[in-house]
């Protein structure tokens, strides 16, 4: 909680620390790079640094949140850094969030929703006037200064419509909103296809208004061993579990201590690749009715749940979902649910998805899953939300605004490549070089007085260059007669041809080619 009140560490800071320190809750810390780590929070290399950056400076406590120390392999070769956060002491407040939130939600949604969590944790009455003097604007003119309440207000709409929190309106003390932050959002509770669901089971722990907090008189106790989870993060007798995004080699991390097995009332740790989530099936690699047991009794079936929406959209290219990781697949539902919730129709990114897949080899593409995220989903156009690729959704014309910037962008390209050409750039001086051959014979254009490559030395008249003889040969109604050409070519260094010359440069192709090739080397 240090790190969510305190104005000084940005939104993004929060965002990196709660990912580090999911992976680094391992005995060998957090290895992963910082393109990895990025690539997980779907954010940019540069953001992550700046946040990574910051937790690893002194803040205006002192206190350091984040060390760094550098790794290099047997060879010499650099590898990515291990990475480790600061163990809390018991007199910190500290709030235990998912790392799924820091994946799903924006830097600042998650520090909004990690203040509501603390809030909901000690059961202190939040109002949105609270959550925005906890959140500061920390670039702009604004810099340090807290946000207005109806800034906070739209976050929280924002959190309750990715189903991370639910707002009970005015069901709090003296008419305030109550906020229940979930531990996994509610889309993801509801019962998936081909999944049993439970219905005995409540959708959420909270109680409700005016219930209190405890059980009925002469039910006993309300428990009769403290809860890993709510204890301190350096209680040696919580779980631990690997990180979201990475990959279970092996057998999982043993407790430092032996614990008894858990019953089916209590919950793990808020990581997803816990053994103690629920297991989810997908309907593109698995039918309905395959077994989701083995014969041991563990689960066996895939560990990845999409809509049926989502489902249908992809459907131009489920070939290629299919040869992808769950990770992968997991992102890629994720930008499609996103673009969806932005508004764009489902026949739209499945046009989409189908236009571009026709005009792609299947064969070439060696990476199915950056093809479909960089190359598929994306939208291509100009700033109209309509316009898709050039061409207008709603109506199926040509966008006129697009058509003006390739008009401006052709019209650039042009005038930069005449100034190019109109640049006389000086050469220095060499040395001179004994030639074998002679020299090319350079003249003076009698109209412009511009430098001219002369052909034909034996020609008495001294030529004109390109622009001028184009100028002088357009007002001539008539071509000009054979008698002015030569008909036999004087070679391409003087000492004559027996070929036949070519228009007005009295030389034949074969000659010509040449003089032009020793002129230009």
């Amino acid at each position: 909680m240090r790190l969510v009140a305190n104005p000084h560490y940005a939104d993004v800071a929060v965002t990196v620390y709660v990912k580090i320190a999911a992976l680094a809750s391992r005995p060998e810390g957090c290895t992963a790079a910082t393109v990895t780590i990025a690539e997980y929070l779907g954010l940019s290399k540069s953001s992550v640094e700046r946040g990574m950056t910051q937790l690893m400076r002194p803040g205006p406590d002192g206190v350091v949140e984040l060390s760094s120390t550098r790794r290099s392999l047997p060879g010499g070769n650099g590898t990515s850094a291990v990475r480790r956060t600061r163990p809390l002491s018991a007199t910190e407040r500290f709030v235990w969030i998912p790392v799924a939130a820091s994946e799903d939600l924006t830097p600042r949604q998650l520090r909004a929703y990690a203040l509501i969590a603390y809030a909901q944790a000690q059961k202190i009455p939040l109002t949105e006037s609270q959550i925005a003097g906890a959140l500061h604007h920390h670039s702009g003119q604004r810099a340090g200064q807290p946000l207005t309440t109806a800034a906070a207000g739209e976050i929280v709409d924002e959190l309750e419509a990715t189903r991370w929190i639910t707002v009970e309106r005015r069901a709090g003390v003296r008419g305030r909103h109550h906020f229940v932050a979930h531990d996994i959002p509610a889309a993801a509770q509801d019962a998936a296809c081909g999944q049993p669901s439970s219905t005995g089971v409540a959708p959420s722990s909270t109680s409700g208004p005016g219930e209190g907090s405890g059980s009925s008189a002469g039910a006993g106790s309300l428990a009769t061993m403290e809860e890993p989870r709510t204890d301190r993060p350096d209680d040696e007798r919580a779980l631990f579990s690997p990180a979201v995004g990475e990959v279970q080699v092996g057998e999982g991390v043993e407790n430092r201590d032996a614990q008894p097995q858990h019953g089916t009332g209590e919950g793990g740790l808020a990581l997803r690749a816990d053994d103690h989530q629920t297991p989810l099936t997908t309907p593109l690699t698995e039918p309905s009715g395959t077994p989701l047991t083995n014969r041991a009794g563990a689960y066996g079936g895939p560990g990845l749940t999409i809509s049926a929406r989502v489902h249908a959209v992809l459907e131009p290219v489920h070939r290629l979902y299919r040869q992808t990781s769950v990770y992968m697949q997991r992102r890629i539902a994720r930008e499609v649910g996103s673009q969806l919730r932005s508004g764009i129709d489902d026949a739209r990114l499945r046009q989409r998805l189908e236009t571009r897949l026709c005009r792609t080899f299947t064969d070439e593409i060696r990476d199915p899953g950056r093809w479909i995220l960089g190359v598929g989903l994306p939208r291509w156009g100009c700033g109209i939300f309509d316009c898709e690729a050039g061409v207008l959704w709603s109506s199926g014309r040509q966008c006129s605004v697009c058509e003006e910037i390739v008009r401006d962008r052709c019209q650039g390209t042009a005038q930069s490549g005449a100034s190019t050409l109109s640049i006389v750039r000086p050469t220095p001086a060499r040395v001179p070089v004994p030639r074998s051959t002679p020299a090319a014979p350079r003249g003076r254009c009698p109209e412009c007085g511009c430098a001219v490559l002369v052909l034909n030395p034996a020609a008495s008249a001294a030529p004109r260059c390109r622009p001028c003889r184009e100028e002088h040969e357009g007002g001539r109604a008539g071509g000009p007669s054979p008698s002015e050409h030569p008909e036999v070519c004087a070679g391409w260094d003087g000492s004559g041809c027996t070929r036949p010359a070519l228009g007005s440069t009295g030389l034949c192709v074969r000659c010509r080619t040449r003089r032009m090739e020793w002129a230009a080397s």
